[in-house]
């Protein structure tokens, strides 16, 4: 149950994150956001850099963690357009069904089973994102 903690932060700070970006974006551009997303990261990278918690590899699974950090920038940029234009209220609950892709990629490629439960669940997510998209 490490794991606990740390997701239910997750949800909670994923949760915040389209409010706070919403009310950002009353006088700001996504561009500004990234900016200042990207200070933030700049200052944890360095503090772990300067602990010793973390090195710079850019040989073996260093390139997926460069690639991790490529979607993760970019689909914040997705994001931040998306909050411009649209609601948050429907923006973020829709841009949470992320983890049905995530189950899908994670069968084709890490040989995870999608087992009814799982299978049943995706079909709940796509449900909520169409009840969500409709129902404006």
């Amino acid at each position: 149950m490490s794991w606990f903690i740390p997701t239910t932060y997750f949800i909670v700070a994923t949760g915040a994150l389209g409010i706070t970006s919403k009310f950002a974006l009353r006088s700001l551009q996504w561009q500004d956001l990234i900016l200042y997303s990207g200070l933030g990261y700049v200052f944890v990278a360095g503090v772990l850099l300067a602990s010793g918690h973390a090195t710079l590899r850019l040989s073996g699974d260093g390139w997926w963690a460069a690639a991790s950090a490529a979607l993760a920038i970019s689909g914040l940029i997705a994001l931040y357009v998306a909050l411009n234009s649209g609601k948050a209220g429907i923006v973020v609950p829709v841009s949470a069904a992320y983890p049905a892709f995530t189950l899908l990629l994670a069968a084709a490629f890490l040989d995870e089973r999608i087992t009814f439960a799982k299978g049943a669940g995706v079909l709940l997510v796509i449900g909520g994102v169409v009840l969500l998209t409709v129902a404006d």
